[in-house]
């Protein structure tokens, strides 16, 4: 113990506790290899992560402080959203334009032109600012076709990003249908 009262020989991923739901945490699968995760629910974890913090963010009035953090979250929950969406898509590829792309092309025909058009030049705007999902992780890494200051409205980034989850539930939703409707 030091004199914070930290037992320095604690380990921070250690065995599952007795009675875990009395305990403030959470257990980490490793099933051969499996994490007991889905993309989605990954996607949504991020998701709930990035609302948090600029709702705590936007409690402070510190935007500057959580600015990489907040939109390093919204970009990653996005992105995992979409490869849910494209399970046999690459892993491996982070590219949100790529990915928004090929949704719209998925879904022409299916919903208004004017809405798949909405959201797939909103998801390439974060392509555009941060197309390998590195420039909010890193302070060395931005994208030279940016323009040397961008603004993000923080109180109207909300509402579009809740429409685009929105939107990307209910075509997950749509597609459990589609897929239900032809068993």
């Amino acid at each position: 113990m030091n004199e914070r009262g930290v037992d320095l020989a604690w380990s921070i991923f250690s065995d599952l506790p007795d009675e875990p739901e009395t305990k403030y945490g959470a257990m980490l699968v490793n099933w051969n290899g499996q994490t007991g995760r889905t993309t989605y629910d990954m996607a949504q974890s991020y998701k709930t992560a990035a609302f948090r913090l600029l709702d705590e963010a936007g409690s402070y009035n510190e935007s500057w402080e959580s600015v990489d953090p907040i939109l390093f979250c919204f970009r990653h929950a996005l992105e995992l959203n979409l490869k849910a969406l494209h399970e046999a898509q690459s892993k491996r590829n982070h590219g949100l334009r790529y990915l928004a792309n090929h949704l719209h092309e998925r879904l022409t025909g299916c919903y208004q032109q004017s809405q798949l058009d909405w959201l797939r030049d909103r998801i390439v705007e974060f392509d555009t600012v941060d197309p390998r999902s590195t420039a909010f992780r890193y302070d060395d890494v931005t994208n030279a076709n940016v323009a040397p200051e961008v603004w993000v409205d923080f109180a109207q980034f909300r509402r579009i990003m809740n429409a685009i989850f929105s939107a990307l539930y209910r075509i997950r939703l749509d597609d459990f249908e589609r897929v239900r409707e032809e068993t």
